[in-house]
């Protein structure tokens, strides 16, 4: 299995990536694969975990198996494509649009390929990929998107999901006697009153408590974190078309994504062609952890892609 590497352009930056095309293939069908948040690269490998993820290279893998032509590629602040022409005092003018423009700039090099067939191009975003693979999806008056794979998806707003991952663990902390009630309570009400502004006005202010700009709540980060949180998964999955294909996966043991928040994705994808993958032993990264629970560790370990995605995966590819 070879890749073809690629570049193509979007804005001020030219993106790198991988070009798969099936040997032989005339008017294949094609995949888009569109990587999670963060110095995430074309193969779901990361920056800041040492070693081999490699998830997005998988689902190449699959897709060439079952006849599909894919792109895959470093998204701006990942392996080639790096900062661009951008410098790091940059980043806050930047905006989350960034990613969805160039998802879009890729989707069109892809359907200009001679072996492919644009009429026949699904988008597949792992995790914060799935909302930018929906905002592609809802995004034309001629959809150029034929169907969705949402791997591990954020599956309601992101400052919502922030809000909650932020008040676990000051549950957790404040259960361990490691730091105050009264404190935790006045990280909470900063945390309140920064998600507020966000929303109001797109702005975060200089002054929030050191442990909330640890989690990202900077002003460097304002603009896409205001941006990707107005983008609400579930109102963009209820304007899909009635009867799109649309798969969706998540796992028991995902401490990334609740389960419980896909259910309500599903729920308003209702109206569509839906296939809904339920997994017990799959990680984040849909590698199979066994028995064990996942810890993050576990993404870069040596590890098998789990069958209980594979399988349902492979027959809804074959499906389209």
């Amino acid at each position: 299995m070879s890749d073809t590497e690629i570049t193509f352009d979007s804005g001020d930056v030219t993106l790198h990536g991988s070009l798969r095309i099936p040997d032989g293939a005339t008017n294949a069908p094609a995949a888009l694969i569109l990587a999670g948040s963060g110095p995430t690269d074309r193969n779901g490998d990361s920056a800041l975990l040492a070693g081999d993820i490699g998830t997005l290279r998988h689902i190449a893998d699959v897709l060439e198996e079952n006849g599909f032509a894919s792109l895959r590629y470093d998204k701006l602040g990942s392996g080639q494509t790096a900062l661009g022409p951008y410098e790091v005092d940059d980043i806050a003018d930047l905006g989350f649009n960034t990613f969805v423009d160039a998802a879009s700039a890729g989707l069109d090099f892809l359907g200009a390929q001679d072996a492919v067939d644009a009429s026949k191009i699904v988008v597949i975003g792992h995790s914060d990929g799935a909302l930018v693979a929906m905002a592609l999806a809802t995004a034309d008056d001629k959809p150029r998107v034929h169907g969705l794979g949402l791997l591990e998806p954020l599956s309601i707003r992101l400052l919502d999901l922030l809000t909650t991952q932020i008040h676990a663990q000051l549950d957790a902390v404040v259960a361990g006697n490691q730091l105050p009630v009264e404190v935790a309570d006045e990280l909470r009400l900063a945390l309140a009153g920064a998600v507020e502004s966000l929303r109001a006005d797109g702005t975060i202010s200089d002054d929030l408590p050191e442990p909330l700009q640890n989690a990202g709540l900077v002003n460097a980060n304002a603009k896409a974190l205001a941006e990707e949180d107005a983008l609400d998964p579930r109102e963009l999955a209820r304007t899909l078309p009635a009867g799109f294909p649309v798969l969706t996966s998540c796992s028991a043991k995902d401490i990334q994504v609740n389960s419980t928040d896909v259910d309500g994705l599903d729920a308003a994808l209702s109206h569509t062609n839906l296939v809904s993958v339920r997994m017990t032993n799959a990680n984040h990264v849909l590698k199979d952890v066994g028995d064990q629970p996942s810890n993050g560790a576990d993404y870069v370990a040596p590890l098998p892609y789990s069958d209980e995605f594979n399988e349902p995966f492979v027959q809804w590819v074959k499906s389209l």
